[in-house]
């Protein structure tokens, strides 16, 4: 049994309060700091967090191969997607035709020995020679044919500079469906044809009728005219002299320019011009530049500068004769011109008495020239007439008319008296403005 006291002394050993410590003594109860043992830590923690940081890495890397695959293949489709467009496709094509071509491999697209080629064509054998010299001298271009817009089989020209050397002509092959958004087609060429539907080299020669047309040596004869037709020009005469039509040769299926050789109705070569495939002659009519000239190819003579001033003060009401001076022209008109309808009116009508009052100053006429002869035939010609006509007017002020126009004549003798009596008439006069 235990007394109060024991109490008490058991409770004050308890809750004593420690001894101060001294600084300078170590107690051995606690040991020393530099003997104690580091504290291990978890070690299934650590290799967890090392494991996932390895995870993580691994999946960031496969996420940035993913997308880059991802846009590699999106960059794939939309470079697909544009190279389906024909034009874009066709840029292709035309390359390796280029490269063909000027390689001498072009055969390898179509076949050469089945081209169309004309019997007037010397150069048939050398036919894959000279298609390779057009290409290797050539910028090889394409477009599409007219009329071809929205085909799904559109054909394309090539062209070797300006000339058209080749039809390609091209079709789907397939379908293609990518990123679930765009479906394109996929274009191959359905067939390579050389040259055009006239091939490679082709002409239209227009030439009078009375001229001949040589090609590499051989004269044309009518089963290469394709058309007839009157000049412009002559258009004014047909109905008093005969001239000769304008005619229109045909060459087609040539591999190279062949020499063509124009010649008139007298034998002699005339200069001829190329443009594109129309081959024209300089001057289907001959030129002169003076009278004096002229009339060494025509009928008969005439006073061209006369007839042009008298001409000039019948519209003033100037000229001498009757009906107001029509009677001194009269000899120069033929009935049946409508030139002459017109002349004829004025003389006849209430408004060649309004002219105004007006002289003629000395001289008359100034500045005065007859030149630029064209020679449609011996009795068809027409020139250019210059001259100015001075006066003085009633206000006293001076007045200048200027007659600068072309005159039409034919050699023609329209009377009914049964005699061929032919003369120089005037049938038509337009205005020439100077450039």
């Amino acid at each position: 049994m235990r007394y109060d006291n024991d109490i008490e002394t058991d409770l004050t050993a308890r809750y004593q309060a420690p001894e101060r410590r001294n600084p300078g003594v170590r107690t051995a109860s606690r040991g020393s700091a530099r003997n104690r043992k580091p504290v291990k830590s978890n070690g299934k923690n650590g290799k967890t967090t090392t494991r996932f940081k390895r995870l993580l890495k691994v999946y960031i890397a496969f996420l940035c191969v993913l997308s880059f695959m991802f846009l590699v293949y999106v960059m794939n489709t939309l470079y697909q997607y544009e190279a389906s467009f024909p034009d874009n496709y066709m840029s292709s094509v035309t390359k390796d035709i280029a490269k063909k071509g000027k390689s001498g491999k072009i055969s390898k697209l179509c076949n050469t020995k089945t081209i169309e080629i004309n019997n007037l064509d010397n150069s048939g054998k050398n036919a894959n020679k000279i298609i390779k010299g057009i290409f290797k001298k050539s910028n090889v271009t394409y477009k599409k044919n007219d009329g071809m817009k929205n085909s799904q089989n559109p054909v394309y020209s090539i062209y070797a500079n300006d000339k058209k050397i080749m039809e390609v002509k091209l079709r789907v092959k397939s379908q293609k469906k990518r990123l679930g958004l765009f479906t394109y087609p996929v274009w191959e060429v359905e067939e390579y044809k050389l040259g055009s539907d006239r091939g490679i080299e082709y002409f239209d020669i227009q030439v009078p009728s009375n001229y001949t047309v040589e090609v590499n040596g051989t004269k044309l004869d009518d089963k290469y005219i394709t058309s007839r037709k009157a000049s412009e020009e002559y258009e004014k005469f047909k109905e008093y002299v005969e001239l000769p039509e304008l005619v229109n040769y045909e060459l087609n299926h040539f591999i190279q320019t062949p020499s063509i050789v124009i010649k008139d109705e007298k034998g002699n070569t005339v200069e001829s011009t190329i443009k594109g495939n129309k081959v024209e002659v300089a001057n289907a009519s001959k030129t002169a530049d003076s009278y004096e000239e002229a009339k060494k190819s025509l009928k008969g003579e005439i006073d061209i500068l006369k007839l042009a001033k008298n001409w000039s003060l019948f519209l003033t009401d100037d000229l001498d004769g009757g009906q107001h001076g029509f009677a001194t022209l009269k000899p120069y008109l033929t009935k049946k011109s409508s030139f002459y309808d017109m002349a004829y009116a004025w003389a006849t009508s209430i408004d060649i008495t309004f002219v105004s009052s007006h002289k003629l100053k000395d001289p008359a006429f100034t500045n005065t020239s007859v030149k630029d002869f064209v020679i449609y035939s011996d009795k068809a010609f027409s020139c250019t007439v210059h001259l100015e006509k001075n006066m003085k007017i009633a206000n006293g002020n001076d007045k200048v008319d200027v007659m600068n126009d072309r005159l039409y004549f034919v050699y023609y003798d329209d009377t009914d008296d049964g005699v061929d009596n032919p003369s120089w008439k005037l049938i038509d006069m337009k205005s020439v403005v100077d450039k």
